[in-house]
């Protein structure tokens, strides 16, 4: 006779069907999107092409948008980890830099660039990567507080990551309009555009006439 623990399945297992689970919706979503366009596809064709029911995807996402955004969550899921491991007497924007290029070596910014391009073009799909932002925002602040302590104001924090991701937006817009659509981009450009920003930013936007990661002042 089986006892009950027999017929358990172990919870790192169970865990990381559900991991798996969510990863086949997020990219079976960002598949439709790619090849029809945001907004132009249902929540039964991404289930359909995931291998999984109607009401599974409900389990996970509550739209489409929530599906293709989710990458964002993943992203900074894996820079908070790195920001954790790194030297606490490290300076901060040194981690924070530090963090980003670590994270976009293990997971690059190609797709990412892609959905905020999408987004510029579908309402739904902004707003969506909008309420992304905002989760972003306070969870990064939770971070650099538990990194800093009580010495550290709501204040600074609060502003501190407004303006890291106010910058890291920046970037983005400026690889979305200076690269083209077609053509396989790896995300390397947009990642250096990232770097340079964080890199002004942690530099107190140095004159870029001398010397700064921005573009150089045209001289007459």
């Amino acid at each position: 006779m089986l006892s009950t623990t027999d017929n358990v399945e172990p919870m790192g297992r169970r865990e990381q069907n559900k991991i798996d689970t969510r990863r086949a919706i997020a990219d079976a979503a960002f598949d439709l999107a790619r090849s029809v366009g945001p907004g132009a596809f249902t929540v039964d064709q991404i289930a359909e092409r995931a291998g999984v029911s109607r009401r599974t995807f409900f389990n996970y996402f509550h739209s489409a948008e929530d599906a293709l955004t989710v990458r964002v969550d993943g992203f900074l899921d894996l820079a908070i980890e790195v920001f954790g491991k790194l030297p606490q007497d490290e300076p901060l924007f040194d981690s924070i830099i530090s963090a980003f290029i670590e994270t976009t070596r293990m997971e690059g910014l190609s797709q990412h660039g892609e959905l905020f391009r999408m987004a510029a073009v579908n309402p739904e799909l902004l707003r969506a990567q909008l309420h992304s932002w905002e989760r972003a925002e306070v969870r990064i602040v939770e971070a650099l507080r538990s990194r800093l302590g009580s010495g550290a104001s709501d204040l600074y924090l609060n502003s501190l990551v407004g303006c890291v991701l106010s910058c890291t937006k920046a970037a983005m817009r400026d690889w979305a309009s200076d690269t083209p659509t077609s053509g396989d981009d790896s995300g390397a450009d947009l990642e250096a555009r990232i770097l340079a920003v964080l890199t002004m930013l942690r530099d107190g936007f140095a004159d870029p006439g001398v010397g700064s990661m921005g573009r150089p002042r045209s001289s007459s």
